[in-house]
């Protein structure tokens, strides 16, 4: 529990003075709560003793009222002081978190750390927001309280405290065995709600293809993960009800030998039946903190995991901690691969020993098989992803030496899927410049041919998009992808299958925007479509991270094989026709 309270206070930075706040206030409500059971064994002493007189009632009752006051105060400073700082912390861990995962390389986001993450989101720190100082509170309080009760006991009577005390040895015992059963559960717990996500999210986002072919039995997996996952639950609460009851058991040897050897005690005449009474109420009463402490262990064990997946998420190296400091403003970038090689996984080759350069006011065209590297060199030019060897240079220096931000705000990227927020349309455009005045961002919008469909929104360019651009065409959110990287004004200009899933007027529309965009600039061009990139000043071919070629169309189709069979393929595509049989 040591270690969770500082793995917390390690999450609360300046606000633990508040913390320590809460917790002795805690400690106070604690020891109020335990002066009230003292105050009741001298009420017995002095009732069995047939000294209890009208003066003891004013007293004790007094007694009474005062330290019930100062327990429900304390009480209300400690929930009152913990709980906004714990919402606070959390809200803070928050957007650390997600400044984060901002610096982590693309490669990052597989699809079982995305359902990490997401589990790391909705349920790690909703659990720590809203349970940790309960948590915490109950451990102080069981240990303040088990403290005082002992020494009340020992103050009484020593002989019978110690008999009462005994009950800890195999309590103990049975808690470090306890500890070991509910982590190990607890992990499979973690690892089946991780699958769970991880099966339900790909079961929502695969939902058109699952009704369009009725494909009922892939709910199955769902099912499946969701068993699991309550199996594993059910599990992690049977272990901790089965392990609760030999703890208590184990507890109560103290209380049953201690009533025991004290009915022999008072037949002898050395225990007083008052100090007999005080032990039979206070010994049932001794180990309901240590039950609490082991029946909150489950709490515990969730919690001591959540901050771990904090932790883990922020103890990675991010790819911004890689790059130098060393300013960067060119307005014209010449782009240079030297040998550069690059790995996923540590095992699979992306690309290998590539080498080429492209000058300011050149189109570069990637080309080649999927999976063939192409994607990949364009994330290590704005520093997504690092090169395992090799050296990638902007006008002759090392991008691993260059400010990380200096570097992406000299990079103006239009992926194949475009992602618009749930936002005006002012401000998804505004994206590429901060700065930009409405004027600009409108001039922006004209030169990517999509102000005339912008204007013929509900509230133009203030009209809020559903999420993701869910409300608009593939072509119009590409034409806004395109009016982001216009106004952005970047030297180098990456284009990943930027027209790959247009229709041929969109895909003219979207030309006219991106002849506005590359204009003097480093442009990189990724597509399928060789008929697309025909006419580039310099065609990159590659295969299986193996750049196979480097020269223009005419040049390629001599003396790179995989390239005139790619053309003719294509050719063959677009003179196919669909026969028509009639019987």
């Amino acid at each position: 529990m040591i270690t969770i309270i500082r793995k917390f206070l390690r999450l609360a930075k300046e606000r633990k003075k508040r913390l320590y706040r809460a917790w002795i206030f805690q400690m106070l409500t604690s020891i109020c709560e335990g002066a009230i059971y003292f105050a009741l064994f001298l009420v017995l002493k002095d009732v069995l003793n047939e000294t209890f007189a009208k003066e003891s009632l004013m007293r004790y009752s007094l007694t009474f009222l005062i330290y019930t006051v100062l327990y429900f105060v304390f009480y209300y400073v400690t929930i009152a002081s913990g709980r906004p700082v714990s919402y606070a912390i959390i809200r803070d861990e928050r957007i650390s978190i997600a400044a984060k995962i901002k610096q982590f390389p693309l490669y990052f986001f597989t699809k079982d750390k995305i359902s990490q993450l997401t589990s790391l989101f909705t349920t790690d720190l909703s659990f720590i927001e809203m349970n940790i100082m309960e948590i915490i509170a109950g451990f102080v309080s069981s240990m303040v309280m088990t403290v005082i009760f002992a020494v009340m006991l020992f103050i009484v009577d020593w002989r019978m405290a110690l008999l009462l005390l005994v009950g800890i040895l195999p309590g103990y015992f049975l808690y470090r065995r306890f500890q070991k059963s509910m982590v190990s559960c607890g992990r499979q717990k973690e690892k089946a709600q991780v699958a769970m996500i991880d099966s339900t999210l790909e079961y929502v986002q695969g939902i058109e293809a699952i009704k369009a072919y009725r494909l009922e039995q892939s709910g199955k997996l769902v099912e499946k993960q969701v068993d699991n996952y309550c199996t594993s639950s059910d599990c992690y609460e049977s272990t901790l009800t089965n392990w609760n009851m030999l703890y208590k058991i184990g507890l109560n040897i103290g209380l049953f030998l201690s009533l025991g050897v004290g009915i022999e005690m008072i037949h002898s005449g050395s225990l007083a039946p008052a100090t007999y009474l005080f032990f039979a109420i206070m010994g049932i009463i001794f180990y309901r903190p240590l039950e609490a402490l082991m029946g909150s262990f489950a709490m515990m064990n969730l919690a001591d995991t959540a901050l771990d997946n904090i932790d883990k998420i922020h103890n990675l190296p991010s790819e911004n901690e890689k790059q130098g400091s060393k300013p960067y403003t060119d307005r014209q970038s010449e782009v240079q691969f030297e040998d550069v090689s690059f790995c996923y996984d540590g095992k699979r080759k992306a690309l290998k020993h590539v080498s080429f350069w492209a000058k300011p006011g050149s189109i570069t065209a990637l080309v080649g098989p999927s999976g063939s590297g192409k994607s990949t060199i364009l994330n290590l030019i704005p520093g997504f992803l690092t090169p395992e060897s090799g050296r990638i240079l902007l006008n002759g220096q090392d991008i691993s030496e260059l400010n990380h931000h200096d570097l992406v705000r000299h990079v103006s990227v239009v992926f194949q899927e475009i992602y618009l927020f749930q936002d005006t349309m002012m401000n998804n455009i505004r994206m590429g410049n901060q700065n930009a005045t409405d004027e600009q961002v409108v001039e922006a919008a004209k030169k990517a041919h999509c102000h005339e469909f912008i204007e013929k929104l509900p509230q133009g360019y203030q009209t809020v998009i559903g999420e993701g651009g869910g409300s608009l065409s593939g072509g119009e959110r590409q034409r806004v992808a395109i009016a982001r990287a216009i106004l952005k004004d970047a030297p180098i200009i990456l284009l990943d299958e930027a027209f790959s899933s247009l229709d041929a007027e969109n895909a003219v529309v979207i030309q006219k925007g991106v002849e506005e965009m590359i204009q003097g600039k480093t442009v990189f061009l990724v597509s399928h479509m060789l008929s697309y990139i025909r006419n580039a000043d310099q065609i990159l071919v590659l295969s299986d991270g193996v750049l196979k070629g480097c020269g223009k169309h005419d040049e390629l189709m001599q003396t790179v094989p995989l390239y005139k069979t790619m053309w003719e393929k294509e050719k063959s595509v677009k003179n196919w026709k669909l026969q028509e049989k009639f019987q």
